[in-house]
Order: structure tokens, then C-alpha cells, then sequence
């Protein structure tokens, strides 16, 4: 099988050094060009959670047309990109070829639906999570759960066990859903919402649960996305008591990791807000369910990505 990993981030490169250790045909696709030179030159370094660290010369290029067609395209960059992404991958992209989003949010497989047939795009989520410690560093943290996705459309697709095995085997525990793929997308979407408190706060998962405000918060956020949710004609049963799910069977899962969103504020890099809080926030709309929490956050991260863009402009 040929893969292609568009996005060469904390878990696009962690997927693609699982995968080439497995000794599949994989290739990362990176659009800063510094990231692509450093790990052409010295290969990719993946910290592994015992602390151990894997080295790898794994293929990176910033033009997909040199890659060819490929049997499934990943596409692993923040939410705001996907869009651009899906459109970039196109010279690899054939008949033939799938293209799977496990991204956080709403929204990306709608974008990805723009340039790609919906027959072809594979949606679903991943409890797996790392985070990039330098420009050819990777810290992979793991995760419960693994990897679940499905077809787009909902339609069974025998090659889609094939994905599979290949993931599985190359240590990236997987699975095929069954059904509406919006349930797990939704499903981790109410933890998802809480990543803004983290954000705010400057937490860790463990300090976030021993706060009672962030706790709280980080509640009311879960049970509010629940009720948009259910709006959405969606019923599954993390849905009855959103918050304590997220409280207990979640965030313990962080341990003292930083939430993709503190990191980004702290790199002062543009946030997902808007494929998470944002999105909820509209969908709500649409549904005449109000959603206070999540407006909230929404303006709070925005105003600390302007800020970040004042400081970028007066030191120019």
C-alpha cells in the first residue's frame, strides 16, 4: 500500500515514522519548507512514551506531484488548512485512491468534499496524540482507543480492512465504524470543546481536573455540546452525561501533556477554535440552540490570536 501523510505535525509525522518502520511505502507531505530540508538531511526522531527514541529517514517532499498516485491519502494539518490541503493532494489522488481525515472538529470532511468525491474520503477520529518538539522532533504520547474511521458516505468498502491491517500493523491500533460516522467525530468533539479552557488556563489534562473552575467549565462546555448534538438528530449514550464523561473517562487520559490548543497558543500559532467552539457555536445557530459557553471561548481564543498577530506586527 502507498500512503501519503499530508501534514508532517506532531501526529502526521508520528503516523508516517510508524508506518515506514513498518516498512510501508509512505511519503510526508509538508508545505514549510524548513521542516521538509531539516528531515530530508538528518532524518525524523520520534520520542516514544517510555521515553525511548526511534530514528527514521522517512521520504518528506513539499510537492506532491513527485509522489504519484497513491492508494490513501491522510490529511493531518489544523483545520484551517484542510481546505488547501485536500486541493494540494489532488495530483495524487486517482479513482482509486481514499483519502482519510481523523482530524479534531467539525467541518473537514465537508471541506475535503469540495475537491474529493465523497465516495473517496474516509472520516473518523483518533485518541492518539504528540506533538512536534522541533522541526525534525516528534514527542508521540499514545493514546486509548486508537484510530476509527469509515466511509464519508456510510457505505461498506471491503479496502477499507486492508487500511486496517496496514495501520494496525504498524502499531496505530484501528478500527472500522459501522454507521454514522458523525457519532465518534461528536463523540470526541465533547471533549474536543474543552480544549479551549486548557488554552485559556495555561493547564495541563491532570491541573485542568484538579481545578474546580476549569473542571466545571470544561463540564459545562461537554454538556452543552451534547444538547447541539442531539439538535443534530444524533443519540448515543456519552451524550446523557456529557461533562463526567469527559471528567473521567477523557481528560485522565492527558496525564500532564498539553492539549494541541495550549501548545499553539504557546508557540503563538493560530488556533482550531474555529472548527471547534466556532463550529458548535453555528451549528447551534442553525438549530436555534443557544450557546453561551462556547461563544464565549470563541472570543476569548480570538482575541489572544489578535494579540499574537499585534505582538508579531509591532516587533515586525
Amino acid at each position: 500500500m502507498k500512503i501519503a501523510i499530508v501534514g508532517a505535525g506532531g501526529l502526521g509525522a508520528s503516523f508516517g515514522a510508524h508506518l515506514f518502520a513498518a516498512g510501508v511505502d509512505v511519503t510526508l507531505i509538508e508545505i514549510d519548507r524548513r521542516r521538509v530540508e531539516e528531515i530530508a538531511a538528518k532524518g525524523l526522531y520520534m520520542q516514544m512514551p517510555d521515553g525511548s527514541e526511534q530514528h527514521c529517514k522517512i521520504r518528506i517532499t513539499d510537492d506532491p506531484a513527485s509522489v504519484g498516485l497513491v492508494d490513501l491519502v491522510q490529511i493531518s494539518v489544523k483545520g484551517y488548512h484542510t481546505e488547501s490541503a485536500a486541493k494540494g493532494a489532488l495530483p495524487m489522488v486517482g479513482p482509486e485512491t481514499l483519502v482519510l481525515s481523523v482530524q479534531n472538529g467539525l467541518g473537514n470532511l465537508r471541506q475535503i468534499a469540495k475537491h474529493i468525491p465523497k465516495a473517496q474520503i474516509l472520516g473518523g477520529v483518533t485518541a492518539l496524540s504528540a506533538m512536534p518538539l522541533g522541526l525534525n522532533r516528534v514527542k508521540f504520547n499514545g493514546g486509548i482507543g486508537g484510530i476509527r474511521f469509515g466511509r464519508f458516505d456510510g457505505m461498506v468498502d471491503t479496502r477499507l480492512e486492508e487500511i486496517a491491517r496496514v495501520m494496525s500493523d504498524a502499531g496505530l491500533e484501528t478500527h472500522i465504524i459501522d454507521g454514522d460516522i458523525r457519532v465518534p467525530i461528536w463523540r470526541k468533539l465533547l471533549a474536543n470543546a474543552g480544549n479551549c479552557v486548557a488554552a485559556i488556563s495555561g493547564f495541563t489534562g491532570n491541573q485542568l481536573m484538579a481545578s474546580p473552575e476549569t473542571s466545571e467549565l470544561t463540564a459545562l462546555l461537554a454538556y452543552e455540546t451534547a444538547t447541539v448534538a442531539r439538535s443534530e438528530g444524533l443519540d448515543f449514550p456519552e451524550l446523557e452525561n456529557a461533562g463526567d464523561y469527559v471528567l473521567t473517562k477523557c481528560l485522565p487520559g492527558v496525564k500532564d501533556n498539553k492539549i494541541s490548543m495550549l501548545q499553539d497558543v504557546e508557540a503563538n500559532r493560530r488556533t482550531e477554535i474555529e472548527t471547534l467552539n466556532a463550529e458548535i457555536v453555528r451549528v447551534g445557530e442553525a438549530n436555534g440552540v443557544p450557546t453561551p459557553y462556547s461563544k464565549v471561548m470563541t472570543l476569548l481564543i480570538k482575541a489572544r490570536e489578535q494579540k499574537m498577530l499585534w505582538d508579531m506586527e509591532n516587533t515586525a
